[in-house]
């Protein structure tokens, strides 16, 4: 496959990677509500500041973790895939590149939450949200394994999760690239079989990659387009607009989970299949063609791509501090509900986390890439 027309970024999908994450910081917003690791009998999901704009988000931002998964799967079948295939990226330097790129800040966030969480509970005499903070988990979650099965529940910065689980879709990648497998019927049938599995047991990594691999599906799919069936990419951009609209009317409008038409299965398939299946391979591939058309259209809000990662890292230590203050009697338990501490939140979060991305992940990255290339 030869997609040198391409750019060597795609600017639209960072800026979307970017925006994802914060539509999980949004979600997890109500984690402020939480009196120890639980919810107050009292809480009311709709007394959530600026609710009736940001419903979608309180609601459904946790779905966006399985938009990074296939994002993912995109974004290493693009870039990495034939390299390693044809033995131009050798392991080392595949898993050098992901180990530098995520580990120091994992670290640096894991440190900071086992700091928090002794203090809230030398405090409250209970763990804050995440409850199982001992020494077993704390390891886990050192070797990137904390929700690879071995765990009993949630523990220390648990939103790191997600990323424990790309260590792993990493390792099945690279063996499939490998051994030259992956295209795209490939990609679709574990895609599929993943997904049934997923349904089947309930385990993340199943989860993880049925959206990984639809992703590379996806990939296959966008260079088809963009390359020999240029007719059909109209077509999708217009199933893109319907699928959003019927997100937005959804949210906003009318329940379209109560429509019952043909058989009584649409409002079912709009609830458990239409994001993964439907609605993030849509965007993924509308974002890609439009940029790959005509250009790096998103290129000057991209830089909210780079601080994903930071800002997802960074959320839940940066609610530890908001919980503390509750318990230091500085802010009232009822805070959340203002719109101002929502908006300092991110006044606060935003700033950090690029900070964070400049001044700590690309130097380590660079030290880490650097030290390891001379042996």
């Amino acid at each position: 496959m030869n997609n040198s027309g391409w750019p060597h970024r795609l600017y639209a999908l960072d800026a979307s990677r970017g925006f994802a994450a914060l539509a999980v910081v949004l979600c997890h917003w109500q984690h402020l509500a939480y009196q120890g690791y639980s919810l107050p009998a009292d809480f009311v999901q709709e007394s959530q500041p600026l609710y009736g704009i940001l419903r979608l988000f309180y609601e459904q931002g946790a779905r966006a973790v399985q938009y990074f998964f296939l994002l993912s799967g995109f974004i290493f079948f693009w870039l990495y895939r034939e390299s390693i295939q044809n033995r131009e990226t050798s392991a080392r330097a595949f898993f050098v590149q992901r180990f530098s790129r995520l580990y120091p800040l994992h670290l640096l966030t894991l440190l900071i939450v086992a700091g928090l969480q002794l203090l809230y509970i030398s405090r409250e005499h209970i763990s804050y949200i995440y409850s199982f903070n001992d020494v077993y988990h704390f390891f886990l979650n050192l070797g990137f394994a904390s929700n690879w099965g071995f765990e009993k529940g949630w523990s220390f910065n648990a939103p790191v999760w997600s990323v424990s689980i790309e260590i792993l879709l990493y390792i099945i990648f690279f063996l499939v690239a490998f051994f030259r497998q992956g295209w795209w019927l490939f990609c679709l049938s574990v895609s599929i079989g993943s997904s049934v599995l997923d349904h089947i047991t309930g385990y993340f990594i199943f989860n993880g990659l049925a959206l990984f691999f639809l992703g590379g599906f996806v990939f296959y799919l966008t260079f088809l387009l963009s390359t020999r069936i240029r007719i059909l990419k109209a077509p999708i951009y217009l199933m893109t607009t319907i699928a959003w609209s019927l997100v937005i009317s959804n949210f906003y409008n009318f329940d379209l989970s109560s429509i019952v038409l043909y058989f009584g299965i649409v409002g079912k398939i709009f609830l458990i299949g239409f994001p993964n299946y439907v609605l993030f391979p849509l965007t993924v591939c509308s974002l890609a063609l439009l940029e790959i058309d005509n250009g790096a259209l998103l290129k000057p809000v991209s830089w909210m791509g780079d601080i994903s990662y930071s800002s997802y890292l960074l959320h839940f230590p940066l609610q530890m501090v908001f919980g503390l203050a509750v318990s230091y009697h500085i802010l009232s338990s009822g805070f959340y509900l203002n719109p101002v501490y929502l908006l300092l939140y991110f006044v606060i979060l935003i700033p950090m986390s690029y900070i964070v991305y400049l001044k700590f992940e690309r130097p380590m990255q660079r030290t880490i890439r650097n030290h390891m290339n001379r042996f």
